[in-house]
């Protein structure tokens, strides 16, 4: 992390620092509306993807839109199990074999599903970008869910 000191020079932070901003500073406004914005009770800095889409709710549509536009026109049991096996995976931080002890399946039906929906979303989950723009149309999905 890298701030401007107070003399104008360049500061480094380690991984630990956090910066919260102070009163009229950097990060002061709009601090308790993130807060808000949590799903859950979570705090916000456990969560950022689904406060960042709570918190921007038309650009949050367009992205689910876009992102999984063809995910969405699958039958639901389909599509529930293609998201699930997302959800998965990212929560067994990209580990196939861990994804697929828990949901109960061999690995391989773990890659298949992880591949349609890369064909289905136009999305690679292996380039962090387009990694990113899932992540988030997933997080939009739980929000429109919820909702609905």
């Amino acid at each position: 992390m890298r701030r401007e000191t107070e003399a104008g020079g360049p500061h480094t932070g380690s991984a630990g620092d956090s910066y919260s901003g102070s009163a009229g500073g950097p990060g002061a406004e709009g601090l308790g509306a993130r807060e808000a914005l949590a799903p859950d009770g979570v705090a916000p800095d456990e969560r950022w993807p689904a406060v960042l889409v709570a918190g921007a709710p038309e650009l949050s549509v367009r992205l689910l839109a876009e992102v999984f536009g063809p995910l969405l026109a699958l039958a639901p049991a389909e599509r529930a199990l293609l998201v699930g096996t997302l959800d998965a995976w990212l929560e067994c931080g990209g580990s196939v074999g861990r994804a697929a002890v828990r949901l109960r399946c061999h690995r391989n039906t773990v890659f298949n599903r992880l591949r349609r929906l890369e064909r289905l979303t136009s999305r690679s989950l292996s380039h962090p970008c387009e990694l990113v723009e899932t992540v988030l149309a997933l997080e939009a999905l739980r929000w429109a869910a919820g909702r609905g």
